[in-house]
């Protein structure tokens, strides 16, 4: 429960109130009628003495040490309050410590303070006492941030907090709590309004019931400036959150959760906003010199807004500041410089940095890795594996996995996975079988390269043998398993839920629709909570899409969005699906827009935005986003086909058949791969 609530307000209210009448002027015969009669003067001056009695008794027990002493101190209390409202049940002020006697003293009873608070409201309407413990009450009846939302209870919370806001215009507690609530019902722009409030807000010395409800949660203007600019990157305004975060860090350079959410959000700051949030990056540096997540988002953002030169020089600089006393940490920045140069297509630079940051991390040449590099050499030879296959280096691609294969050991699955991938992708798909089920063979557990197995059983045209296999498994437990060097790894599981979605895009992409529709409509009954049931609908709008029930498929995704308007999966999957048909494609684009300032570097986002920019003739603006999602995806033969159509719109005929033919070896569906022979004019 909260601690106890403070009775100042009330002192000062009845005090001010008898100050008022001392010296209030001769009544006008308008205002006669108003004054009372010499019996209720007397009356309220005696409900008055017992209220002061009562505070007495209270400021007694909150002292007392026995039980005994605190019990005597609670009914003497109580005696007195109830004498006040007897003697005038119009004085507000009585009913509200009663209202605060019967909640905040052992036993507790919420309904009779819930009753005598209203009882104090009712005699009068700015009696903020009273609205502040009805508030209170309501809102621990409506269980936020406790369990499911009783909404009749949030429903009136919410009433009471907005009467103390309009009573106290810079109570914390009251837009605190409106933020709560409005965040509990999604409401962006209600949630924003009530954070300015709370920003410019005076902090309460009684913040117990708040801190209480709220899991601890302070209620200081900095909280509430960190709330807001989250909620507003939530509302996709990243400069605007940028703005209040690059302020916040300014004035403490070592505000770690202000840095966290300003790194998130680096991805999509507008460029004009890029500034202040550079400089409150600088400061934040200065004063945490080898903090190399700060370093990483600094060079990210002077990379995405064209301060290219910038960047790499501030990488280059810490990692030979770094190289000698952290070398982990320089291995690190490393990387992020070899991310600047692949987005510069400087395909020789990235390669170099990468291997560079093998060199820093001393990772030897023929293995065995350290446990603790593993993730680490996975990563960066992942990425050499892809600045190849960007290079067209088909040589240099084997070269690297095998690389990775005597570093990481036969037994781990790295090295396996990406050879199947690369297999698959050169059109060898029954290669890329056979190497999946030996690595099978020795991880037998490993969900991902069952459901690769599966993935590849469709492509042969065994989709009933894919499905099987995926059933047999009946959702196996997270296990443990002794990779390579002798590393214990936890097998990622799966569950029932999983299995039909996986099933579901199974049979999407065997464009089996009605098998599709069946699972994922199964894995919407076995769904539990509302995040499961929004990604079961996506799926299910995929299936109904595929099976040719476009009007469904749209008709689910907007009621996914009614229910989270961000969501940007649904908001990427109905602007690819209106750009397929040509409908809407203002809106399509609107979409998918939205769904890339939440993933920013999604290829399958980069590829929908480019393909509806195609949709409107917007032909430069397309080849921007295509070529960015080829950039982050070489393996998607949809990206490359889309590619293809654009260079053949551009006239450009030797390029439009470059990508065709990749699209083409990239595909394994019949149907795909005689539209693009046709492209191709076989």
């Amino acid at each position: 429960m909260t601690k106890a609530f403070s009775f100042c307000f009330l002192v000062t209210a009845i005090v001010g109130n008898g100050a008022a009448a001392a010296q209030s002027p001769s009544p006008t015969p308008e205002t006669q009628v108003a004054q009372p009669s010499a019996d209720a003067r007397v009356r309220r001056e005696q409900a008055l003495t017992k209220l002061f009695e009562g505070q007495r008794h209270m400021w007694r027990l909150q002292r007392m040490q026995s039980q005994a002493g605190r019990a005597n101190a609670r009914k003497l209390a109580m005696d007195a309050f109830q004498a006040s409202v007897t003697l005038d049940p119009t004085l507000a002020e009585g009913h509200t410590a009663l209202a605060q006697l019967a909640v905040a003293v052992p036993p507790r009873d919420i309904e009779e303070g819930i009753l005598q608070g209203g009882l104090a409201v009712k005699a009068d309407r700015d009696n903020i006492g009273g609205h502040r413990i009805l508030a209170r009450l309501y809102t621990a009846k409506s269980r936020l941030n406790n369990g499911p939302m009783d909404s009749a209870f949030a429903d009136k919370a919410r009433a009471e907090w907005r009467e103390v806001a309009r009573l106290d215009p810079r109570s914390a507690e009251a837009w605190a709590f409106l933020a709560a609530f409005a965040d509990a019902r999604n409401d962006l722009d209600q949630q924003i309004s009530a954070l300015r409030q709370w920003v410019s807000a005076f902090t309460p010395t009684d913040v117990g019931f708040y801190e209480g409800t709220m899991g601890g949660t302070s209620l200081s203007p900095e909280t509430a400036n960190l709330k807001l600019a989250a909620t507003l990157t939530k509302a996709e305004r990243q400069g605007e959150a940028a703005g209040i975060l690059s302020d916040l860090i300014a004035d403490d350079p070592e505000n770690t959760e202000a840095i966290t959410l300003l790194s998130d959000i680096a991805g999509s700051i507008e460029a004009d906003k890029a500034p202040a949030a550079i400089g409150a990056l600088q400061q934040a540096i200065y004063a945490n010199p080898k903090n190399v997540s700060l370093i990483d988002t600094l060079a990210r953002l002077q990379g995405r807004v064209g301060h290219f030169d910038d960047a790499v020089a501030l990488l280059k600089r810490n990692i030979a500041s770094l190289a000698n006393g952290d070398a982990r940490s320089a291995s690190t920045l490393a990387v992020s410089l070899s991310d600047l140069y692949l987005k510069k297509d400087r395909y020789a630079d990235t390669t170099a940095a990468l291997e560079n940051a093998l060199t820093l991390r001393s990772i030897p040449a023929l293995g065995p890795v350290r446990d603790a590099d593993r993730d680490f050499v996975q990563l960066v030879f992942e990425k050499l594996i892809h600045v190849s296959k960007l290079a067209n280096k088909p040589a240099d691609v084997k070269a690297y996995i095998e690389r990775a294969r005597k570093l990481l050991g036969k037994d781990d699955a790295f090295a396996d996975s990406q050879l199947a991938m690369f297999l698959w992708k050169q059109g060898e798909v029954r290669e890329a079988l056979s190497v999946i089920r030996g690595a099978r063979t020795r991880r037998p557990n490993d969900v991902s390269l069952m459901r690769m197995e599966a993935t590849l059983l469709v492509d042969l045209g065994q989709v009933d043998a894919a499905v099987e296999l995926i059933k047999k498994s009946k959702g196996p437990k997270a296990t443990t398993e002794t990779a390579g060097g002798g590393e214990t790894v936890i097998v990622s599981p799966a569950d029932e839920f999983s299995d039909l979605l996986f099933i579901s895009n199974l049979y999407t992409r065997a464009k089996r629709g009605r098998d599709a529709i069946a699972a994922a409509n199964q894995a919407l009954s076995a769904a539990a909570g509302a995040e499961r049931r929004q990604i079961a609908k996506t799926t299910l709008a995929t299936a109904l899409q595929t099976s040719g029930d476009t009007a469904a498929a749209e008709r689910v995704l907007r009621e996914v969005l009614a229910e989270t308007p961000g969501n940007p999966m649904a908001l990427n999957n109905l602007g690819f699906f209106l750009t397929e048909r040509s409908e809407k494609l203002d809106e399509a684009v609107r979409m998918i827009s939205k769904a890339l300032k939440v993933d920013p570097e999604n290829p399958s986002y980069l590829d929908s935005l480019g393909w509806a920019y195609f949709g409107l003739g917007r032909l430069d603006e397309a080849e921007k986003y295509l070529l960015e999602a080829a950039r982050m995806d070489p393996d998607s033969g949809t990206i490359r086909e889309h590619l293809g159509d654009l260079y053949r719109q551009k006239k450009d005929l030797e390029r439009a058949k470059m990508m065709w033919e990749a699209a083409l070896r990239m595909s394994a569906d019949a149907d795909d791969a005689g539209r693009i022979k046709k492209k191709l004019g076989r």
